[in-house]
């Protein structure tokens, strides 16, 4: 049954998630062949500077609405089939509570996973053309040498870190309709204020645990500016894979919480 309701789900967004990310890659597409395969890096500093200020600005806004336009795809999804109207129905199917939730969570994971893939094979695409790798070449010595890393491996870490992360964003999504709904007459601005209480907890618990650890401390810091086997990437990836860390274990906790409100406290419209 749990697998005839992934499946479900994901027939259920298809159309728009297909439509959303086609469009997005054909953007990505012909940016690449009418933009940036025609950027001068030895022309005028000034206006290449501008350009890709500008277009960078643009496609940063793209990026956020088709990953916002996917988070809300399965978020809306999860309201709409377990809390309203269509969870009268959604209920009486012959499965659990925790197979409706789990189908969700599963699902909502693989659309956000194939979001970050899609994200990603848009970006590879528009920064590989022959005049951006010959331009990056020249100060690749130096960007290796800041970042600690070649730029390829730190896109590769940021790559795993969107899509483990991913996982904890759909919970996270999830346990913020759930616990809304426990207040039948402002379910919408319930589940907003959870999602605000908990993304502040998350920051301030990250930042009262790194500075336990001295990851701020002067003499750590100082180790990353004196050049002592430390990159200013690798301090930021010790703090952000904390902050990993830390997302998990709230996830676990935010899943056991939204299992007992779907077998204790369902309150459907």
């Amino acid at each position: 049954m749990l697998g005839k309701l992934i499946k479900y789900d994901l027939k259920a967004t298809a159309k728009v998630f297909l439509l959303l990310h086609i469009v997005y890659f054909i953007i990505c597409l012909a940016s690449r062949f009418l933009f940036m395969d025609r950027l001068d890096f030895n022309g005028d500093k000034d206006l290449l500077l501008a350009q890709i200020i500008v277009f960078s600005s643009a496609m940063l806004i793209l990026f956020v609405l088709v990953n916002s336009g996917t988070w809300l795809l399965f978020t809306v999804r999860f309201y709409r089939n377990l809390f309203s109207k269509e969870g009268y129905l959604t209920w009486t199917l012959p499965a659990s509570g925790v197979q409706h939730l789990w189908a969700k969570i599963i699902s909502g994971w693989i659309l956000y996973a194939v979001d970050v893939i899609v994200l990603s094979a848009g970006i590879v695409l528009l920064v590989t053309g022959q005049n951006v790798t010959d331009a990056y070449a020249a100060v690749a010595a130096e960007v290796t040498a800041e970042f600690g890393m070649p730029i390829s491996t730190f896109g590769i870490y940021m790559f795993v870190l969107s899509f483990l992360s991913g996982i904890c964003a759909v919970i996270s999504s999830y346990f913020c309709v759930a616990a809304g709904q426990l207040f039948p007459s402002h379910r919408v601005i319930g589940a907003v204020a959870v999602y605000f209480i908990t993304s502040a907890c998350v920051q301030v618990l990250t930042m009262l645990i790194l500075a336990a650890s001295g990851h701020f401390s002067s003499d750590y810091f100082a180790g990353v500016t004196a050049g002592e086997g430390r990159s200013v990437v690798g301090y930021l990836f010790e703090g952000l894979w904390g902050s990993i860390l830390l997302m998990f274990a709230i996830a676990a906790v935010q899943y056991a919480v939204m299992h007992f409100i779907m077998k204790k406290k369902i309150n459907l419209i």
